[in-house]
């Protein structure tokens, strides 16, 4: 296996590399050479990277990486439910960002459209409908929490995305200004290249390397 290293603490020998398989690996040496942006070999073993080889001392090629398919709105949103319901670590590009942004409102105005025709019913034409309408508003606060997670989880991979940590999200908590900033970093491209969080999400177009423009 063969990647680039995106880390290392020379006083701890720890370290971690994206691999070109796109996913990351620790790892612990104190051979020579090992420093960010670095090509290296290495074994896989459990989850970590062993027998690390530096691949040259010279500068480094433009690395590569593969394509991922452009999983379009719905797709992106699917994922965020799904696989990637609680996963705070990689990054998201602005379109799986938006898409996640999007549905989730959709889905909450939907749901809160019977609430408004139960209310209508239990005034205009006489209904007792609270208890249904109690019932549906419940359900509706159960949809809307399901989402908080995934919600948080992608707003944290977009930050990853634009180089930021992902505790900066907590600035959102601040009133009026953290909402703002939030919504200024969720616009900002990708930051191009790999960075501590992973390769740079990609669309559907062809290899891409550090230099290509952000998704």
């Amino acid at each position: 296996m063969r990647g680039e290293i995106l880390s290392y603490d020379p006083t701890t020998g720890d370290g971690l590399i994206s691999g070109d398989d796109l996913q990351r690996y620790a790892f612990t040496s104190a051979a020579a050479g090992l420093e960010p942006g670095r090509r290296v070999d290495f074994v896989v073993q459990d989850g970590q990277a062993l027998s690390l080889m530096v691949l040259r001392d010279g500068p480094l090629p433009p690395a590569v990486y593969p394509p991922e398919p452009d999983l379009g709105l719905w797709g992106y949103f699917v994922r965020c439910v799904t696989d990637l319901y609680i996963q705070g670590h990689g990054r998201a590009r602005r379109k799986e960002y938006w898409s996640f942004a999007l549905f989730q409102f959709l889905i909450t105005v939907i749901a809160f459209m019977p609430v408004i025709g139960l209310a209508i019913a239990d005034a205009e034409m006489g209904y007792d409908m609270e208890a249904w309408g109690m019932a549906w508003v419940c359900l509706v606060i159960l949809v809307y929490l399901a989402l908080v997670a995934p919600g948080i989880a992608v707003t944290i991979r977009r930050f990853h995305d634009v180089g930021f940590s992902g505790w900066m999200i907590l600035i959102g908590l601040i009133p009026y200004v953290g909402g703002l900033f939030v919504f200024i970093v969720s616009l900002l491209p990708s930051q191009p290249g790999a960075n501590v969080h992973g390769a740079p999400p990609k669309g559907s177009s062809s290899l891409q390397t550090r230099q290509d423009r952000p998704a």
